[in-house]
């Protein structure tokens, strides 16, 4: 890969954490909190900006903004090691700078109700929103689910030449549908950086306490998700690939 295909990477995750959640962020600035239109409103931001990302990144980086699509491309051997390395890394700036953005981008108050936009669990909290044992593995198999999904999505489509391509279309509207699916849940995220991104600024907001008590649902998730997503590539679907 070339600069260009690193640069373009961070950019992509970039603009795909900016619009996911500065978008959480927006809705709290509006009356769609009490009409049930947040969970529209970020998974078509997020979907639909994600579609378009891809349609030009992947012209120079196969990363698709995504850590867990990365790591795959190590699992199937499309991607050396270092490659996916550098990939894992440009992403996590991309993501971290855009979280710094929405960070300065909204006052105190709207950060705090929207905890900066950072997917988190939510509905599948025990009582009085504490985190357990219980919510931490429906959160991870949920993530686990959707990245699986969305990745071999990705594998069989967007990154596989023989297909029929259109863009990133396909795997943004997938990430539409999680999103529907998992918001009140896990956030719908599907992607280590779109957690990563704004996480990393919460202890900046006054009363966003223990930010990282459900991390191992956005990176452990994921991480699992590729390697199924991998494995059901590598075994079903690549090696029938036509020479």
């Amino acid at each position: 890969m070339t600069i260009r295909g690193y640069l373009v990477e961070a950019i992509g995750t970039f603009l795909v954490v900016l619009f996911g959640a500065g978008t959480v962020c927006t809705t709290y600035l509006t009356s769609y909190q009490t009409v049930g239109g947040a969970t529209l409103a970020v998974a078509l931001a997020e979907g639909l900006l994600l579609a378009g990302v891809l349609s030009w990144s992947t012209l120079l980086s196969p990363g698709c903004c995504n850590p867990a699509i990365a790591l795959s491309l190590w699992l199937t051997g499309k991607q050396g090691f270092a490659v996916v390395v550098r990939l894992l890394l440009v992403q996590a700036i991309g993501a971290i700078l855009a979280g710094l953005v929405v960070r300065f981008l909204f006052v105190d108050a709207v950060l705090l109700d929207a905890r900066l936009g950072t997917p988190h669990l939510k509905a599948i909290l025990g009582r009085e929103g504490v985190v357990t044992l219980a919510s931490l593995t429906t959160g991870f198999l949920l993530e686990m689910l959707f990245s699986a999904v969305l990745t071999l999505l990705a594998l069989t489509t967007l990154l596989q030449p023989r297909r029929v391509q259109l863009g990133g279309l396909l795997v943004g509207l997938t990430q539409v549908a999680i999103i529907l699916f998992g918001f009140h849940l896990t956030g719908g995220s599907a992607n280590p950086a779109r957690w990563l991104g704004p996480v990393v600024w919460q202890g900046s907001v006054s009363g966003l306490d223990t930010p990282f008590a459900d991390h191992v649902v956005y990176w452990g998730g994921p991480a699992f998700g590729a390697m199924i997503a991998s494995i059901i590539y590598s075994q079903a679907i690549g090696e029938s690939e036509p020479r």
